[in-house]
């Protein structure tokens, strides 16, 4: 495993130390949990959508603030509100459970692509939209 030497400002040192007396936890445990909760691994995705979160690394900031702004195509999300319904009630027959696995899978890729790209804008030091002005952002593109 690799190992580096880090810095810290007094700013970010004193809560991580509060944090690992509390919860008797050294601050290198403290830390590498931070890590790993902000920028999580893709280990356990399919490899293809995995190349795609990892290939959102090289995009510009202004190519990851549009990809916040991608959502699930009307149709396919009135089609998934309305099988998630159904199949809550036991009402769905198979055919209609592998179209809502389908637009499941779709939702699910826009919502990581989402998740991915406001993890490396934060990392760059990006300010994120609030929820309000990104509602109004998406609005405002279609």
């Amino acid at each position: 495993m690799p190992q580096i030497t880090l810095t810290l400002p007094d700013s970010l040192y004193r809560p991580v130390r509060r944090l690992a007396r509390t919860s008797h936890k050294p601050i290198e445990k403290v830390l590498l949990t931070a890590l790993h909760s902000s920028l999580p691994p893709l280990d356990d995705l399919p490899s293809s959508l995995a190349k795609e979160l990892i290939d959102l690394e090289t995009q510009g900031n202004k190519k990851l603030r549009q990809v916040l702004l991608e959502t699930v195509p009307p149709d396919q999300q009135e089609m998934l509100d309305s099988l998630l319904y159904r199949n809550q009630l036991g009402d769905l027959p198979s055919a209609e459970k592998k179209q809502l696995s389908d637009i499941q899978r779709v939702a699910d890729r826009v919502m990581l692509r989402k998740a991915r790209a406001a993890v490396l804008l934060r990392f760059r030091g990006e300010r994120l939209p609030t929820l309000p002005e990104l509602r109004q952002q998406t609005i405002t593109e279609q």
